[in-house]
């Protein structure tokens, strides 16, 4: 995937994006800065305190009581006397609510929320829906008390739907995040398919990134309750932020294992290295749920992750300085979703209160980010392909230039002591060409080392019938053939062919070479031991020596 791809990519995101993002209707009330919080050490505390008495500061959601209260005075909303509302908030994880509703005739209505009923009540946008009781009367007042609440987002998330938004919501936003965890299931099978073909750390990592990613959004959105409806409300919570915990650290470990060696400095990888540790310390500590610190440290880790979203980004930076290729790709993929990150930071300090348009945003980030960082490893498997293609070509020219002989072309003596056995029905000949230390001294050895590159093209042009056939120089001018032959007349005939194609004296001086002859031993296989045959065979040869030479004396004959 080019850059240009990625780039049409962003604009069909950001439509999509935009589709989801885009209020639906009037009836969807944010409640967030009509609500004012207390908190107490029991219900009846925390509902007895006046609401006047309630704070209704920029702080006031950072309470952490044991019971912490909240009330929305929803009285100047329109069209709050319908029954056909629900109120939703993000459920996070918390032990016990209650949620009492007032209405203007002074009716109270009160329900109590438990776990099973945020599960069977999920919204696919992280809330829950609870009823609105159907009085006759206009609503004018909302209060929940939340016991030991474990993120802020409980109490602040609130909101006032109309009964059919939310049912259209949840019919088209859950086929959004079911689209989304496809988007994110087939890079990771790719990624799959690429560890089997090239080990590579980084795609991996891209791999435990992407897993991360989609385990986020299934848990997120709710997606998982539609396939396990009895799964704990706390198991959600904690595998939801498990899982972004897990796909953020193996993001900057792809970050660090994709850029090519020496663009990212060591002293910004230890940074790195050491942020990562602690978000994943801080989650860790989350999982042990403390009443000290129950919402102190899921605060902490969140913001952990601002410091390492800025890391990144600066090694990417010096990256994409430095003129690394990957960092074309990291830039793509990670600057949305540090925008979302900062967005998302400007939403959680009530800077902005587009809440619905920044999860969205942050929802398409994700799936920018997992795309474009696929279009990396999909880069930098084809470039490594490339170079290892190419080091597996140059390995094999080095394995063939140690295992010939440069100067004839053929095998040299150490292929040939690789071969261990001759096997059944197949033959070994030594060949020796007659007095050339003659040649040597009279001719020179420039002379020498022609006649050698000619004997030995001259006995393989006679071998090209032969398949299989294999020639050696064993060394100075001796030369060894192993040919597939079963008896003792093939192998004859097989060496007198090449006798007489090297006695060609009288050719050899049309050529100006030194005319020569060679001498011919022979021994068929049998499965036999190389060291064994080639004993027979040497044998042979030296018989054709003393018996006047330029001839071929196979062993066993008589």
């Amino acid at each position: 995937m080019g850059l240009k791809q990625i780039a049409r990519l962003m604009v069909v995101l950001a439509v999509a994006m935009c589709s989801i993002a885009a209020p639906a209707s009037a009836r969807d009330y944010l409640l967030e800065d009509r609500i004012c919080v207390g908190g107490g050490a029991s219900v009846d505390e925390a509902f007895s305190i006046p609401a006047k008495a309630l704070d209704c500061s920029a702080m006031r959601f950072a309470n952490r009581s044991h019971f912490v209260r909240t009330h929305a005075d929803v009285y100047s909303l329109p069209e709050t006397a319908s029954h056909e509302h629900v109120w939703q908030t993000d459920p996070a994880s918390f032990d016990s609510m209650l949620v009492r509703f007032t209405y203007a005739n002074g009716e109270q209505r009160l329900v109590d929320v438990d776990h099973q009923m945020a599960v069977r009540n999920w919204s696919p946008d992280t809330s829950f829906n609870i009823p609105v009781p159907d009085t006759g009367a206009k609503l004018i007042a909302i209060d929940t008390v939340i016991e030991r609440p474990r993120t802020f987002n409980v109490a602040k998330a609130a909101r006032l739907v109309s009964a059919e938004i939310a049912r259209q919501e949840y019919y088209s936003r859950s086929l959004v995040f079911a689209l989304v965890c496809g988007l994110l299931l087939v890079p990771f099978i790719f990624d799959f398919l690429f560890l089997r073909m090239l080990r590579s750390r980084f795609i991996a990592w891209h791999a435990g990134m992407t897993l991360g990613a989609l385990g986020f959004v299934f848990f997120n959105s709710g997606l998982v309750f539609l396939l396990f409806p009895a799964m704990p409300l706390e198991l959600r919570y904690q595998a939801n932020t498990i899982t972004l915990t897990f796909a953020v650290a193996c993001a900057v470990m792809f970050v660090l294992e994709i850029a090519e060696e020496g663009v990212i400095s060591e002293q910004i990888r230890n940074v790195l290295l050491a942020l990562t540790a602690f978000m994943v310390g801080t989650r860790f500590a989350a999982m042990f749920d403390f009443e000290p610190w129950r919402v102190l440290v899921h605060n902490l880790h969140m913001m952990s992750l601002v410091p390492l979203g800025i890391a990144i980004l600066v090694a990417i930076g010096v990256a994409f300085k430095r003129r690394s290729r990957a960092a074309i790709f990291l830039l793509v993929a990670f600057v949305p979703m540090a925008i979302g990150g900062i967005a998302a930071l400007l939403l959680a300090l009530s800077m902005v209160a587009a809440e619905r348009a920044v999860t969205d945003f942050l929802l398409w980030s994700l799936v920018l980010l997992v795309l474009a960082t696929s279009a990396a490893v999909g880069d930098r498997f084809m470039v490594l392909r490339v170079e290892r293609d190419r080091a597996n070509i140059h390995a094999i020219k080095m394995q063939r230039m140690a295992l010939s002989d440069a100067l004839t072309g053929v095998s040299n003596r150490r292929a040939f002591d690789s071969l261990g056995t001759i096997p059944e029905g197949q033959a070994l000949i030594i060949a020796d060409i007659d007095h050339f230390k003659a040649i040597n001294d009279e001719r020179g050895h420039l002379m020498g080392d022609a006649v050698l590159a000619d004997t030995a093209t001259r006995m393989r042009r006679v071998l090209v019938d032969y398949r299989g056939a294999d020639i050696f120089r064993l060394g100075g001018e001796e030369f060894a053939v192993v040919v597939p032959c079963s008896d003792r007349i093939s192998l004859r005939e097989i060496a007198e062919s090449l006798r007489r194609a090297v006695d060609g004296g009288k050719r050899r001086r049309a050529d100006d070479l030194a005319p020569v002859t060679i001498s011919i031993g022979g021994a068929l296989g049998h499965g036999r031991n190389l060291h064994d045959v080639y004993a027979d065979a040497d044998g042979a040869l030296y018989r054709a020596k003393q018996a006047g030479r330029n001839r071929v004396v196979i062993a066993g004959e008589r």
